[in-house]
């Protein structure tokens, strides 16, 4: 059977050569130092142990991993997917896809058109959702979340109502197209 780092002993890795009663005391002395030390490694995994996190240390990391819309009166388990998309949230910031995904969380649905998409003025862009703000409270926050998602030099035109439209109906057509080759017998 192996051994491993948490389970073996100082004093077994000295050779023979040296291996006297105050060394070997020595050693005996410091394995337990050694084991605190090798059983302490595992705290300093912190992204694999979000879900262990006391709320105290979710806040100190959130803060260390500048997390966007935190809030102190979230769940707990809301608090531990803001901190788990941080990183990712990140390497997107300042994309159009930032302001879609922002769009999408405070609004549930909706898209970005950009300014060379309709003909406005460059680096304009507009919203468009089939779910508006209704109240002034989530027209507030979605205002916050785009001007955090977006780029400094982007502007928002407007939020437009595009709302979804269900239907059954179905559409089919054909078309025909030919020649006609007439071939006839030259008497020959």
């Amino acid at each position: 059977m192996g051994k491993t780092l948490k389970s073996i002993s100082f004093r077994s890795l000295l050779p023979d050569s040296i291996a006297d009663p105050v060394i070997c005391a020595a050693a005996k002395a410091l394995d337990c130092q050694i084991l605190a030390l090798n059983q302490a490694i595992d705290s300093l995994y912190i992204y694999s142990r979000i879900d262990e996190l006391t709320e105290e240390q979710l806040k100190h990391l959130a803060w260390q991993w500048h997390v966007d819309f935190w809030d102190e009166g979230l769940p707990v388990d809301k608090k531990r997917i803001l901190i788990k998309r941080a990183y990712i949230w990140h390497q997107k910031k300042g994309t159009p896809a930032a302001v879609e995904e922002m769009v999408k969380d405070v609004l549930g649905g909706g898209y970005v058109e950009e300014w060379f998409d309709y003909g406005g003025e460059p680096y304009h862009f507009k919203i468009f959702s089939n779910s508006p703000p209704d109240d002034t409270e989530t027209f507030t926050r979605l205002l916050i979340a785009v001007d955090t998602a977006k780029n400094e030099r982007s502007v928002l035109n407007e939020i437009i109502n595009a709302p979804s439209i269900k239907s059954d109906s179905y559409f089919a057509g054909i078309v025909v197209s030919g020649t006609t080759i007439t071939i006839t017998d030259s008497g020959d």
